[in-house]
């Protein structure tokens, strides 16, 4: 993988460019990368990415649209972490770089189709289908490459944090530093964002995509961040999600993340332009809110 180089000025302005205009610019870096365009398959306000193809094989070619410090930051997260995949392979299916500079990045294209192109899934799932991502959420996180996995989250330090922003009472404050305290310093492997859109599922088999949060994470992370985004729509894989937290023995760990991301994600819809859908969602996540800071006290309380 070739490393990404310092970058140019000519760089600069896609933030604020228009659609044709990036993706005039990913087809323009994509062919001196050797790349021919194909179609655009996903765009958010910090990159869009396309199909294409390179020597004859096809791959997924991914440019970076922002300047923001933090995305430059997950980028370079995410190519470190293909590097470190290429020496010590996880026993999933994920992608491999194939090139690499200052924001573009091509990449081989695995099969399958996405579970859902929403954040949050839009209808139920099969019990197969549940049990067959849950399965590769726990391979995963049996994954234990040398050196460790950097922690992207301080827990002592997003607990003051949602506290500070209203999300979290002083209970609930003391509570979660009691029971992160109790857990001690055990992390397991975590995908870090296994949205539907970073799931591609293939007749048997699920293949991880996206690795700009992977890292080492109380364990449950994935599991948690999953029932957040399935349980309006899926009862099927939400249920899945409540077996594997108790047959692995996990519920305080996957309980404090419930409660963390629940905050989190609040914060990032509330960002969004008020509608229907968004106020819906909002209720639903408020609900879910409620229900986690109920279940900490509770284990406190058991504790």
């Amino acid at each position: 993988m070739t490393a990404p180089p310092r970058a140019t000025p000519d760089h600069a302005g896609l933030e604020a460019a228009g659609a044709d205009d990036v993706f005039a610019a990913l087809v323009a870096r994509a062919a001196a990368a050797g790349v021919g365009t194909g179609r655009v398959v996903h765009r958010t306000d910090k990159a869009v990415v396309a199909t294409g193809r390179r020597d004859g094989q096809p791959v997924i070619v991914k440019l970076l649209t922002t300047d923001d410090p933090y995305w430059v930051g997950r980028r370079q997260h995410e190519l470190r972490l293909y590097e470190l995949i290429t020496d010590q392979p996880p026993p999933v299916r994920v992608p491999r770089v194939l090139h690499a500079e200052a924001r573009l990045t091509v990449l081989t294209q695995l099969p399958g189709q996405r579970l859902d192109d929403q954040r949050h899934l839009t209808r139920d799932v099969s019990a197969a289908t549940a049990q067959l991502v849950l399965n590769t959420l726990d391979t995963l996180a049996a994954w234990t490459p040398t050196p460790p996995l950097p922690q992207p989250v301080d827990y002592h330090g997003r607990i003051d944090a949602e506290h500070a922003a209203g999300f979290l009472d002083d209970a609930d404050q003391y509570a979660l530093h009691t029971l992160v305290d109790q857990l001690g310093s055990g992390r397991v492997t975590a995908h870090g964002d296994p949205l539907a859109a970073n799931l591609l599922l293939d007749r048997k088999h699920c293949a991880l995509i996206d690795f700009e949060y992977t890292g080492s994470y109380l364990p449950g992370y994935d599991l948690a961040l999953l029932h957040i985004v399935a349980a309006a729509a899926s009862p099927t894989l939400t249920a899945a999600i409540g077996d594997r937290v108790h047959t692995a023995n996990i519920t305080t760990a996957y309980c404090v993340n419930l409660l963390l991301l629940t905050c989190r994600e609040i914060r990032l819809h509330t960002a969004l332009p008020a509608d229907g859908a968004t106020t819906s969602l909002l209720a639903y996540l408020r609900q879910l809110l409620s229900q986690a800071r109920h279940d900490i006290q509770a284990l406190t309380r058991w504790a």
